[in-house]
């Protein structure tokens, strides 16, 4: 009788220690595997991210050249060239919005209220019947370089996204 009660009270203990390790096994791997989509939901968001602001940076920077080439050698650019869009920042703005800190999006806005403030100042001369092959005048150079700061102040605000991902802090 105490042989029986002995191999059943090993019996119980050897299912609850087995119970425990496969529910501690089960435990470690659920929070491995969510470590794991967790890793790689953020690596695709910073992928995307990274993405994003490159493409909104590249309109930025043909802004900014053109500004400088305003500025600069008082020339617009060729009415067969359109170096100033903001397509990218439509289609993007929404993904980089809550990786930029609230100064760095005004930035980012501001630079891209800047290009459209260009592309209409060069659109405005060509209605008017203007000459675009003409150079620019000095008051209007002048009116140019704010905007040049503007845009190189949104591309400044841009910089920490266009680092590679494994630079910055997720």
């Amino acid at each position: 009788m105490i042989t029986a009660i002995i191999v059943a009270v090993v019996a119980l203990v050897s299912t609850v220690v087995g119970a425990t390790i496969g529910a501690v096994t089960n435990y470690i791997l659920a929070v491995r595997r969510e470590r794991a989509d967790s890793d790689k939901d953020n690596r695709s968001h910073a992928i995307e991210v990274r993405r994003a602001a490159r493409l909104i940076d590249a309109e930025l920077l043909r802004a900014q050249a053109a500004a400088v080439i305003c500025i600069e050698k008082r020339h617009w650019w060729s009415g067969d060239v359109q170096p100033l869009a903001t397509e990218a920042w439509k289609k993007y703005s929404a993904i980089i919005a809550a990786d930029l800190s609230d100064q760095a999006w005004n930035e980012v806005i501001i630079a891209v209220e800047a290009i459209d403030h260009i592309r209409d100042a060069r659109d405005r001369r060509v209605e008017a019947g203007l000459p675009i092959d003409e150079p620019i005048s000095e008051r209007s150079a002048e009116q140019l370089a704010p905007m040049l700061r503007d845009i190189r102040a949104g591309r400044g605000a841009l910089a920490p996204l266009l680092l590679d991902s494994h630079s910055r802090t997720i």
